[in-house]
């Protein structure tokens, strides 16, 4: 009896300790390795949010082309695949590129154009505080058509994200939350009976019956005449001596903007100017609101080669 009550004893003893060995250890998550890096790509992540809610489907594909490119390449670089700042370098410049596309594209809303411009500025920012931060960073050339768009409130970031604007500014003051002030007691409304109204005097009636008024005095509109040979002359000169489809797009705006009129025979020969029928319909539906001959529009759709030229001019002039 006795052996046996040392053995329960000892098999007592040792329960605790073969417990504890059964026990699963706790562990802690470790910190995200490069949060500079996360926060680039919800930056990207709210360009494409941006993106997709514009009208100008075209331009909307190129810059998420751009997108996906950046995305593999912040990818590639936690995933120690990539060099931070070859991958930087090459973001920056879709960044610009993007930012011309944008700029250049056809769309009528401009709150839309406003969000991805200034959602496009807020990420090159970014970038720029980071690669500064890690290391000796060789800027890339600022674009000379690059405008960085003012006003512009980034949407604000939560969570263990490094955000280099924080610090940079001044301090928000807190938010002070009064108590809801008790009710005011409104004295009870007594109504008043309202005397009544004056009398009304009729007028005579006036003009008298049978009176006819004078009809109004016509109104003359100003006509509007197209530019004459002699300043169309130079113009067409100018834009044939551009050699790139953006240089010739800015020029036909300044010549909208500078108040010329065309007829659409001069616009043809604008349009010949160049090779390509995306730049031939581009140019031709910025200058027909110009037109001061619209009726003869069959000028413009006879000059294109393609049927589906055609159909896009109509569909950007709402023919």
């Amino acid at each position: 009896m006795r052996p046996r009550s040392w053995i329960f004893g000892l098999a007592l003893g040792l329960l605790p300790m073969s417990l504890a060995s059964f026990t699963v250890p706790t562990v802690e998550a470790r910190p995200i390795r490069r949060p500079g890096v996360h926060a680039l790509l919800i930056d990207l992540a709210q360009i494409e949010a941006f993106n997709g809610e514009r009208d100008d489907q075209r331009t909307g594909q190129q810059i998420h082309q751009q997108i996906v490119a950046i995305r593999i390449n912040l990818l590639r670089v936690l995933s120690n695949q990539e060099n931070v700042h070859q991958a930087g370098r090459a973001a920056m410049e879709g960044l610009y590129l993007m930012a011309g596309l944008n700029g250049r594209s056809f769309d009528r809303d401009p709150d839309v154009l406003f969000r991805v411009s200034g959602s496009i500025e807020h990420m090159r920012y970014r970038l720029e505080q980071l690669m500064q931060k890690i290391g000796p960073y060789q800027g890339i050339p600022v674009p000379r058509e690059y405008r960085p768009p003012t006003g512009y409130q980034p949407p604000v970031y939560r969570g263990p994200i490094w955000d280099p604007l924080e610090g940079t500014g001044p301090a928000a003051p807190p938010v002070v939350v009064m108590p809801p002030s008790p009710p005011v007691q409104q004295p009870p409304v007594v109504y008043q009976p309202q005397p009544p109204p004056p009398p009304v005097y009729q007028q005579p009636h006036y003009p008298p019956p049978g009176y006819q008024q004078p009809p109004p005095p016509p109104v003359y509109q100003q006509q509007v005449m197209p530019v004459s040979p002699g300043q169309f002359g130079p113009l067409l000169s100018q834009l044939q001596r551009l050699s790139f489809s953006d240089e010739k797009q800015n020029y036909v705006r300044d010549l909208v903007n500078s108040g010329y009129y065309f007829t659409c025979a001069q616009i043809v020969q604008l349009m010949k100017t160049s090779a390509f029928g995306d730049e031939q319909v581009k140019i031709a539906s910025t200058l027909y609101p110009r037109a001061v001959d619209p009726e003869n529009f069959m000028q413009l759709t006879s000059s294109l080669t393609f049927e589906s030229d055609r159909q896009k001019l109509r569909r950007l002039i709402g023919k």
